[in-house]
């Protein structure tokens, strides 16, 4: 929401009166009709010896070509008087605190120097640039602001009347020098948001017309178009808000020029919770003269102004009515929520928010893991519709006997001037499963939405929803060994002495374990949590019955707990994860994408692909066929291409080679599969290397045959939503994905 204009603009106030206290309090003290030799010598190196805010009558300005006269308004309700801007005849609200930072900077004024003599027109005193008067009931200030000063940079002249020729600086300089029209009050909108009851969009988007819930913080639609009056979807109307509070002018063309150039996308109609206050309308679109990226905005009640507004601004005013739909169950969000009463037929959960953590109210009275209760909540604020249901009998759609009810509150900041919370009760009604679907009912606006049968499973939690999340409490150096079984795949790996992992499964020339890929499962294993609890057993919906996935893990000893071994079981996917089961335990828990992810790929190493730079003797590129070919190979200590090609490619080629480490394995086999591409291949590879010195590891020299790398290219795929093309390695018996853009230069050098 809009912070309170009031706020807003008197913040710069109240921080130069306090500076204003403490620096010169003598001001304030004086009789107010005099300047005391005191004051005099506490201001001495200011422009204006006296400064008495509350005296001021009038601040007239003449710079850029304007004249604009600031007054002060007569007091509001509030007992406030505002300044009042006048510019050619025409009054407008003038922008409080740029007002305030105005006179703050007039009142702190010092100058650098005295000037004199003084020549007039070298000084540009003559015709100055612009003027400032300021007026009390007993005296006036006039200064004049001429031309720039030769010392210090960006230095200005200016002449106070009565006092001298001075020389300010490029600071206080661009504090002063202000076109008045800057000074006029930007807000478009006339009210605050907070005070806004109700909200018509017309025009893009169609019709849209929101009014504020009784005693709520929400809007619903008013009931005149098809939404009828279902709730407003608490993020788009925030949104909505933000760009009502954002609407603000960047520059003010004429009236006629406004006019002109106005070409309505949409039309705001604003009214506020009082009826005194007439409703507001501003009309947006057609292009601002000089500003393409603009656009016009015209209010045209209850006072009018002309604008150009931020032309993104259409985005969101232009959002159809579906965009506002509410297709949550609940307005809270987790943090707000203190109460959840679940009742389930004879069966019924309570919890209440107790400091940073739950407590379980029923069916046992005790805390619980702040986790478990935060699990549970999100849950049920995470279920989404995928409709409305209109036309149905309730009875028939099982609402006037529920099979589950839902009672949540949570804390409702209060909008009154005088603080304190209140409190937002949320009920919902479950009825009858109809196929696929379950029917919610909604008390607050009396929606029925239309909720997924798998979705609305959180909203039947048993008393294991308040079970700890904590499904494997080891850390990861405590895994020994891991096999994981999908589908007809099937690998193993186990620890070695040295903290490593070695393959015992699946076998093949040159198959080893991946140390990276290796150490991600264990990591997503150990600890592992839930993201929640989901029911005591399978009752043959989550996939459990024939798992998808089993992940066998063998534990260290740990403390007074022997070696033992664990099996995840991986069952249906739902949002967030899947559904899994733990070994020696029939309760279902939703498991996060994490573990499946690390445990989905092949742990096989990808290390025999990378080529060192500096190792590399001679590169070919060929295709498949041999037809094409090209040859970079070092020469004097550099790589070039064969021919004389040029070096910028020669670079690129070699930045290939050495980025070619892969995503990972795809298959595993003596012989690449028929749609990997691969059989013949695109693009074939042939890396020859230095020989190592064996003592220090550093290339020798000669070329080793032995350490020569035959690397082929297949075809291109999307793997895990990347571009990848197939390769495949000599003498390892597994194919691989590698990025697209790995390869692309590679594939370019012959054509492919």
């Amino acid at each position: 929401m809009k912070i309170p204009r009031a706020l807003g603009r008197h913040a710069t106030t109240i921080v130069l009166t306090t500076l204003a206290l403490g620096a010169a309090a003598v001001v304030f003290v004086v009789d107010r009709g005099s300047v005391t030799t005191e004051e005099a010598e506490q201001r001495k190196k200011n422009l204006l010896v006296a400064w008495r805010p509350d005296d001021i009558a009038e601040v007239t300005l003449e710079a850029h070509g304007n004249t604009g006269k600031l007054t002060r308004s007569a007091p509001d309700e509030r007992g406030q008087r505002r300044w009042e801007l006048s510019i050619g005849g025409e009054r407008f609200a003038a922008e409080e605190h740029l007002v305030d930072q105005l006179l703050g900077s007039l009142e702190f004024a010092t100058f650098e120097r005295a000037v004199n003599p003084v020549d007039r027109k070298a000084t540009g005193l003559d015709a100055p640039r612009a003027r400032i008067t300021v007026r009390t009931d007993k005296e006036t200030a006039r200064i004049a602001i001429g031309g720039e000063a030769p010392s210090p940079a960006g230095a200005a002249y200016v002449e106070v009347e009565g006092r001298g020729v001075f020389v300010i600086t490029a600071q206080l300089l661009a504090s002063l020098d202000v076109d008045p029209q800057s000074l006029r009050d930007k807000a478009i909108l006339p009210y605050f948001t907070a005070d806004l009851e109700r909200i018509e969009l017309e025009g893009e988007g169609g019709a849209r017309r929101f009014v504020r819930a009784p005693g709520a913080d929400t809007f619903r639609f008013d009931g005149s178009t098809p939404e009828g009056n279902v709730r407003v979807d608490r993020g788009a109307m925030d949104e909505l808000v933000a760009a009502l509070g954002r609407t603000q002018a960047e520059s003010f063309p004429p009236d006629d020029v406004a006019d002109r150039a106005l070409a309505p996308a949409v039309t705001l109609r604003l009214s506020t919770k009082d009826p005194a206050q007439p409703t507001a309308e501003i009309a947006i679109g057609g292009a601002c003269p000089d500003k393409p990226d603009h656009v016009v905005a015209i209010r045209k009640k209850p006072s009018r102004m002309s604008a150009c507004v931020p032309k993104s601004l259409l985005e969101v005013f232009s959002k159809p009515a579906s965009s506002f739909l509410d297709r949550g169950l609940f307005v809270a969000s987790v943090d707000e929520v203190e109460e959840v009463m679940v009742t389930v037929g004879d069966r019924k959960i309570e919890i209440a928010r107790r400091g940073t953590g739950w407590h379980e109210r029923f069916p046992h009275d005790t805390d619980i893991q702040g986790d478990s209760g935060r699990a549970l909540v999100e849950a049920l604020l995470g279920v989404r519709t995928t409709g409305f249901i209109t036309g149905k009998d309730k009875a028939a759609l099982g609402l006037d006997a529920p099979r589950a009810k839902i009672r949540l509150i949570s804390l409702l900041p209060s909008q009154a001037p005088d603080g304190g919370d209140g409190e937002r009760i949320e009920e919902l009604s479950v009825g009858a499963a109809d196929g696929d679907v379950v029917p919610v009912l909604r008390a607050d606006d009396g929606a029925i939405l239309s909720v997924p049968a798998d979705a609305a499973r959180a909203l039947f939690p048993s008393e294991i929803a308040l079970r700890s999340l904590v499904v494997v409490d080891v850390p990861e150096t405590a895994v020994r060994a891991i096999r994981v079984v999908e589908g007809e795949r099937a690998q193993r790996i186990e620890r070695t002495a040295e903290g490593g992992f070695r393959l015992v499964e699946p076998k093949g020339d040159g198959l080893a374990a991946d140390l990276g890929l290796g150490s991600d499962l264990a990591q997503a294993l150990a600890p592992l949590r839930a993201e929640r609890w989901v029911a005591d057993k399978d009752d043959g919906t989550y996939g459990l019955a024939r798992p998808r996935m089993t992940i066998e893990a063998e534990l260290a000893a740990a403390g007074d707990a022997g070696a033992r071994s664990i099996t995840i079981e991986i069952g249906a996917p739902s949002a967030g994860g899947s559904f899994a089961r733990k070994s020696g335990d029939d309760a279902v828990f939703l498991v996060g994408k994490k573990l499946e992810s690390a445990a989905g790929r092949w742990l096989l190493d990808r290390a025999p692909f990378s080529i060192d730079a500096g190792e590399i003797a001679r590169a070919t590129i060929a295709t498949g066929d041999g037809k094409k070919k090209l040859v970079l190979e070092r020469s004097g200590g550099a790589l070039r291409i064969a021919g004389g090609a040029a070096d910028a490619q020669a670079a690129a080629l070699r930045d290939a080679l050495t980025d070619l480490v892969p995503e990972g394995a795809v298959s595993v086999g003596e012989k690449p599969r028929k749609d990997e591409g691969l059989d013949p291949p695109a693009v074939v590879i042939t890396v020859e290397r230095d020989k190592l010195d064996p003592t220090t590891g550093v290339a020798a020299g000669a070329i080793d045959p032995g350490r020569t790398l035959r690397i082929s290219l297949g075809r291109g795929d999307v793997v895990r939503g990347t571009a990848v093309v197939y390769a495949r390695l000599a003498g390892v018996d597994a194919t691989y994905a590698v990025a697209g853009a790995k390869v692309r230069p590679l594939l370019d050098a012959v054509g492919r």
